[in-house]
């Protein structure tokens, strides 16, 4: 379960930033249902959504995580590879010169195994410049800690590190390090980033092949599935495969200018010619629908291709189940970018609701969006809204509802009437300027 995390000196973030999972205390609502109780001094919540303008940084927030994600899981893996072929590199905050020579931050706080673990980093682009890690049992102590290549270890609670201090490079995380050699701990805090999902709202790319393959292997996930869409009067579901027609090169290069994909396709294309001895082929999804007659009786069913026939609504819904199941399930934490795109208001209060109310594993779900509808207090309590929004020196900040005063935030306010007012910052201003009248009709 997350408890914090915070980044500095990361994409749009100049200043340090965090996100707290932890309960406010003096709020009451929704405390049967959006909390997650640890023990007597510490209570989680269940969810957090970020509001904030267009570029105000809330993607930036999501994938500062992702980043940290990816560090954790591949630095030893990048530090044998070129530059080209890194699985994420390093974006410092680029509106200021003081930040171009400081490093960047990240550090999460984290249960796992019924014990808090405190973990981060600080890397230059090219170094890591400081590394820790800290587990609470009746106290904080520290497993290590790093300072450039000097590591200092616990060498009673962290004995799976002693001997190794020497062995890590200047751009590959001990932590990293002490996994790929299977050392317990750090093995399983490992495996601890692995379980936090991060998808985007906007595509279905990752997650839609997940899905799919979840379908085909799960019986208890397809009947799930079925359950879940039968409002939109889909009665069953089936895959079966199509083929994959080959690139058509010299098609693409009258179309396309830029070199690195039609490169890319092209070195796809001679891999498909040397693995598969006939036409490749994929998965497709198949959904039936009722058919009836003249009176109104059902007389069949009539299959849709599901990607060229259905909604966009509707694939996003359905690819979007197999991380939402797999999250619930299993106690995992989903980020989603954009969860409301492409879904009616109404469809992602009831996503929303149904995360809270059948959330058995103490799963956790932080999403950013725009649709207002989700902004009330019959949806979220007041510490789990945040807004985004960039100060006049382009950095974003970000700001929770329940560190307003009580004389702007009330159990009672109106959140999205407040919200729209501006009162709570994070929205866009759109000045009507007759010059813009005068360019356009000129």
């Amino acid at each position: 379960m997350l408890i914090e995390f915070s980044v500095e000196n990361f994409l749009s973030f100049k200043d340090l930033t965090t996100l707290s999972m932890v309960v406010a205390k003096s709020f009451k609502e929704h405390h049967d249902s959006h909390i997650i109780n640890i023990d007597e001094k510490l209570a989680l919540l269940k969810s957090a959504i970020i509001y904030g303008n267009n570029a105000s940084g809330k993607s930036n927030f999501l994938e500062a995580i992702g980043f940290m994600k990816a560090t954790v899981l591949h630095s030893f893996r990048d530090a044998l590879m070129d530059n080209s072929e890194q699985i994420s590199s390093l974006e410092k905050f680029a509106l200021s010169s003081a930040t171009e020579n400081e490093t960047s931050f990240f550090e999460i706080l984290f249960i796992h195994q019924k014990r808090k673990y405190r973990y981060g980093f600080e890397m230059d682009r090219d170094k890591i410049v400081a590394e820790w890690l800290f587990h609470t049992t009746s106290k904080e102590v520290y497993l290590f800690k790093r300072n450039f290549q000097t590591i200092q270890i616990n060498q009673s609670a962290f004995r799976e590190a002693l001997g190794k201090e020497n062995d890590v490079k200047k751009n590959v995380l001990f932590l990293s390090l002490l996994a790929t050699l299977g050392k317990e701990i750090s093995t399983s805090i490992v495996d601890w980033f692995k379980k936090v999902n991060i998808i985007n709202g906007i595509h279905d790319r990752g997650h839609k092949r997940y899905t799919i393959d979840k379908l085909k292997s799960e019986p208890q996930f397809f009947n799930w599935v079925l359950l879940f869409i039968k409002y939109l009067e889909i009665v069953n579901l089936s895959t079966t495969e199509e083929e994959v027609n080959e690139i058509d090169l010299e098609n693409l290069r009258t179309k396309e200018k830029d070199e690195e994909i039609i490169n890319l396709l092209t070195s796809i294309q001679k891999i498909q010619s040397k693995v598969q001895s006939k036409q490749p082929k994929r998965d497709q999804l198949i959904t039936f629908h009722r058919k009836y007659d003249n009176n109104n009786v059902l007389i069949d069913t009539v299959p849709f291709n599901f990607d060229k026939q259905e909604s966009e609504g509707t694939k996003k819904l359905l690819y979007l189940l197999g991380p939402w199941y797999d999250t619930l399930q299993n106690g995992k934490v989903l980020i989603i970018d954009e969860l409301d795109s492409r879904l009616h208001s109404h469809l992602t209060l009831r996503l929303v609701d149904f995360f809270h109310q059948f959330n058995k594993s103490n799963a956790q779900l932080i999403c950013a969006v725009h649709d207002i509808s989700l902004l009330n207090k019959q949806t979220f309590r007041r510490d789990q809204i945040w807004f985004m929004e960039k100060n006049q020196f382009g950095a974003s900040e970000m700001v929770s509802l329940g560190q307003f005063k009580t004389e702007k935030v009330r159990n009672k306010s109106a959140f999205d009437k407040n919200y729209l007012t501006g009162k709570y910052g994070g929205i866009p201003y759109f000045d009507f300027d007759e010059k813009l009248n005068d360019l356009l009709y000129e």
